[in-house]
Order: structure tokens, then C-alpha cells, then sequence
């Protein structure tokens, strides 16, 4: 049978008056679940971006939070730093000596280093029948140890071993040895005396007037037993710390340094120099009368009568011998001729220098950490100097001395550099 188009129409027609509304109904319940669908999905969008955002608020805000308070503790500690924080030396102003300039003959370079291995740069170097002896604290151990080496770097033994820090050290004419010593308790003058069999040593001078040793520094020993040393500043100073207490000298500039005698006969202990801002270094000339005393925060050495009493630096019977030096003296040492060898650790600093009569912005530089204060200075180009014995400036040695100390044998001058070794110069 063949349908027609009228036929197909009408069954088309039936199909949809039978069909529609179920169709009808079924688009329309699949529509609303759609929009039901479509809005929950939207709600749930909104909800998540309600949360992430006041997550992002929660968090910016502990942020804010936290940043105010590191704000607030920089602050605070920047405040009490620079401006609160107790210091031991109260900056002075001062006036550096007047000093007419020289000009060096000539400039030496090192011709040689002598390899000290395992130790920290020597403390104090001094010759003595051929041998080289040095103090040095050991790179992994506490303490110090007196060494001694042949100038070839041969032979290179310790002879004495101590708690503390030697921070200097010198001969007497009968072969003992005196040195300053620095411990947790304080300063202290040390004698002691060894042999092939080993060595033993003891305490002689704690205290001053009843006032504790402090921050010593330097010893020099004359021909007649008579031991000089000195009291850098009347600042306190722990094993490995002498270098701040000389930091804080530097920039405080307290003049409470002192070199004094003691007399191993009697038993006594004398003043010769005060006043000195930094007693870091003493030599004798040959014959002995005259006792020179490196004053590190005036840059220059004073010469005295050694056998002066409470004399003051600057003052009547305290000679200028040399001033005006290229940095801050941290040791002295004397040949048989009488030239006198001052070694600088720091090369003068011309924003100290120009605010020696300014103690307040001094104070804001006492009150920095250890290490800001040390980066404001920087090492000496003249690692020494040669002084005649009339003063005048004959020879510059350049080099990367450390500077704490200086020892001349012979012809040779010996500076102890960065790395622990020695530096040799010939002259």
C-alpha cells in the first residue's frame, strides 16, 4: 500500500497529538534541571571564590601583620643599637699630634714567606739566637702556643703551650720568658722559663692598685731584668677579643692606656706612660735609656726616658719620636742600629680622623655589631716602617701584613701576613 502525502500528514499529525506533550513535558523537566544544575554549579563557583578570597584576605592580613612587627623590631633594634645599647668606651674627643710630613727613601717589598701552617697570624714574633719564636693560637684548638722555628722554616716546635692568649712576649737577659697573657679573667704579666726538658710558667702581675689586668697588649724586657708592658685600654678583653677592644679603642679613643715597669728585684710595679689611646706596641733602643711606646689611636710613637715615672702622653718629658703614620700602630720593634719598625694593622681612616673633636657621631660607630665596625676600616698599604733612630722616615714595606706584630733579626724584618705564614724583608 502506498501512502500519499495527505496519509503522511496524518499520521505525523497523530504521532504529535499523541507524542507532543510527553516530548513537551520531558524538554521541559530536562530545561529546569539544566538551569538547576547550571545554578548550583554557580553557587558552588561562588563559594569557592568567597573562600579562596578570604583565604588571600587571612593570609595578606597575618602578612601585614608580621611585617609591622618586623618593622617594629627592626626599628627597635636599630634605635637601641645605635642610639641605646651601652658601650665601654665612651668617645672622647682628642687632638692628633702634630707631625711634620716625611717622605720615605724608599719602598721594599717581601722577598720571602715563611709557611707557619695550622695556626692563626702570629700574636708576637721575636728572634733570639737564631731562632724565630712566635705566639700563635692554633686554627683548631683553644689556647696559645709559644713556637719556635728555624728561619728556613725547619724545625718547627712548640715550647710552651697555654690557656688563654699570648698576646706579646719578650727575652730577659737570663733566657726566661715574659709575655701578657689574656684570659677569661682578665690580664696578666707571665714569666717563664724552659729548657730541653720542657717548660714552666706562672702568673707575677694580675692587678694594678687593686684594679684588675685588663686589656695588655705589648712587653719589652730591658738589660737589667726590668720588664715593661702595657695595658692597651682599660677595656675588657677575653681570649681572641683583643682586636675588638682595639676596635673600640680606636673609635672611643678613651686614652686610658698605660705602660708600666715591673721590677722582678723588688717586686714592685710602676707607671712610666698613661694617656695613651691604644698601648699596642713598646721597643727599647739599644742602649736602653730610651723606651718607645706605639699610641695607635694617635697613630704615632711616643719616646720616653726608661726610667720615667707617671709621665703623660704628650706631656712634659714624652717626646714625639714619629707622628702623622700612614695607619694605627699595632706593634713596635728595634734593630741594634736604634731604628725603630712600627707595623699598622689599619690604614688611617679620614671619617676618624675628621670627627676627633665629634664624639657624638663616634658613639653611633661604637654601638655598630663587631663586624660593620671592622668593615669601616681597612688594611695598611705600608704593611711598616722604618724610622731612624732621629726620627726620620727611611723605608716604607708594603705588603699584606696582618700587622699585630713585627721582629727584626739581622737584616731581616719578619710581619706575620693574612694567611698565617711570615713575610721577610731584607734591609
Amino acid at each position: 500500500m502506498r501512502l500519499g502525502l495527505t496519509e503522511i500528514l496524518l499520521l505525523l499529525l497523530i504521532g504529535a497529538l499523541a507524542l507532543g506533550p510527553g516530548i513537551s513535558s520531558w524538554m521541559s523537566r530536562w530545561s529546569r534541571q539544566a538551569k538547576t544544575t547550571r545554578a548550583e554549579e554557580a553557587r558552588r563557583r561562588a563559594a569557592i571564590e568567597a573562600e579562596r578570597r578570604a583565604r588571600r584576605d587571612f593570609i595578606l592580613r597575618r602578612f601585614q601583620i608580621a611585617a609591622a612587627v618586623v618593622v617594629a623590631l627592626t626599628a627597635f633594634w636599630l634605635v637601641y643599637t645605635l642610639g641605646l645599647r651601652p658601650i665601654e668606651a665612651e668617645p672622647a674627643s682628642y687632638t692628633l699630634p702634630a707631625a711634620a710630613a716625611q717622605t720615605a727613601g724608599q719602598t721594599a717589598a717581601a722577598d720571602g714567606v715563611l709557611s707557619i701552617e695550622g695556626y692563626l697570624p702570629p700574636d708576637c714574633i721575636q728572634a733570639q739566637d737564631g731562632w724565630l719564636y712566635l705566639a700563635a693560637r692554633p686554627v683548631e684548638a683553644s689556647g696559645s702556643v709559644l713556637l719556635r722555628v728555624r728561619e728556613d722554616g725547619s724545625s718547627l716546635m712548640p715550647i710552651l703551650t697555654v690557656e688563654g692568649q699570648i698576646t706579646a712576649f719578650a727575652f730577659g737577659p737570663d733566657g726566661d720568658i715574659w709575655y701578657t697573657l689574656l684570659t677569661e679573667g682578665g690580664g696578666a704579666l707571665c714569666r717563664a722559663s724552659h729548657d730541653d726538658w720542657g717548660a714552666s710558667a706562672g702568673q707575677v702581675v694580675t692587678q694594678i692598685d687593686g684594679r684588675p689586668l685588663m686589656a695588655v697588649a705589648a712587653v719589652a724586657v730591658g738589660a737589667d731584668g726590668r720588664v715593661y708592658f702595657t695595658e692597651a685600654a682599660q677595656l675588657s678583653a677575653a681570649p681572641g677579643e683583643l682586636e675588638d677592644a682595639l676596635l673600640s679603642e680606636l673609635v672611643g679613643h678613651t686614652a686610658t692606656g698605660s705602660v708600666y715597669v715591673y721590677d722582678p728585684a723588688a717586686r714592685s710595679v710602676r707607671r712610666v706612660l698613661g694617656g695613651v689611646a691604644g698601648a699596642t706596641g713598646l721597643a727599647l733602643s739599644p742602649d736602653g735609656a730610651t723606651l718607645y711606646a706605639a699610641d695607635m689611636g694617635s697613630r704615632c710613637i711616643w719616646a720616653v726616658d726608661a726610667g720615667a715615672e707617671e709621665l703623660t702622653a704628650g706631656g712634659q718629658g714624652c717626646t714625639l719620636f714619629a707622628g702623622a703614620l700612614p695607619g694605627y700602630p699595632t706593634a713596635l720593634a728595634a734593630d741594634a742600629g736604634g731604628a725603630v719598625y712600627p707595623a699598622c694593622r689599619w690604614a688611617a681612616a679620614d671619617w676618624l680622623d675628621s670627627r676627633a673633636a665629634d664624639p657624638g657621631l663616634r658613639v653611633v660607630a661604637a654601638r655598630l655589631p663587631r663586624a660593620a665596625l671592622q668593615a669601616l676600616f681597612s688594611p695598611c698599604a705600608s704593611a711598616a716602617q722604618r724610622y731612624a733612630p732621629d726620627g726620620r722616615l727611611t723605608a716604607d714595606y708594603a705588603g699584606d701584613a696582618a700587622g699585630h706584630a713585627a721582629a727584626v733579626c739581622g737584616n731581616r724584618l719578619y710581619l706575620p701576613n693574612a694567611e698565617g705564614g711570615l713575610l721577610r724583608f731584607r734591609f
